[in-house]
């Protein structure tokens, strides 16, 4: 998808969306999401995948969830390409603006990481921080638009670290 289509998007969504709703309960989301790599995994270019996640609101500021991932990378030495795949847990702090149809938050989490080269698997554990913005369409349906960096301890040896951002964007429906 090209940035200016993006960028319309979300737009469009801001003009059409409705107040910000508590978000105690449960949730279920999609995604898109591209990954960038740096650290000792510079081997892949930039990808993109798709995502799910799940949870559950404890109320209108604090909610935990899990999601997993998987993107596709072309390797920038030798060809060929690799899967990176991820499963999280995060809590989520919500910082919802009275009035706002668009309420930021705050996410932090641990996650266990995997890489699929042709003929070779690495895998690792890390944590990840981000910010991002939910932005109401409906009271039980969102876009979310967001960034994080998940720092990942591969378990090699020698052991490796690899830095990924990621951004993301994604529906989420609130089970009212």
């Amino acid at each position: 998808m090209k940035w200016s289509a993006l960028v319309l998007l979300v737009l469009a969504a801001v003009i059409a969306a409705a107040p910000a709703q508590a978000k105690e309960g449960f949730f279920f989301g999609a995604n898109l999401l591209f990954n960038d790599f740096s650290g000792d995994i510079n081997n892949l270019d930039s990808g993109e995948g798709l995502g799910l996640r799940g949870g559950y609101g404890l109320n209108r500021y604090l909610s935990f969830e899990a999601g997993l991932f998987k993107t596709a990378h072309d390797i920038k030495n030798g060809g060929g390409s690799a899967d990176f795949k991820g499963t999280t847990i995060d809590a989520k702090l919500n910082l919802p603006l009275t009035g706002s149809r668009i309420e930021p938050y705050l996410l932090g989490g641990v996650g266990r990481y995997r890489i699929d080269y042709p003929g070779q698997t690495i895998e690792g554990n890390g944590g990840q921080l981000g910010i991002g913005m939910d932005i109401y369409l409906f009271p039980e349906l969102n876009l979310n638009v967001g960034v994080s960096r998940r720092n990942i301890t591969f378990e090699t040896t020698p052991e490796k670290t690899g830095k990924v951002t990621t951004l993301d964007l994604g529906l989420t429906y609130h089970f009212i």
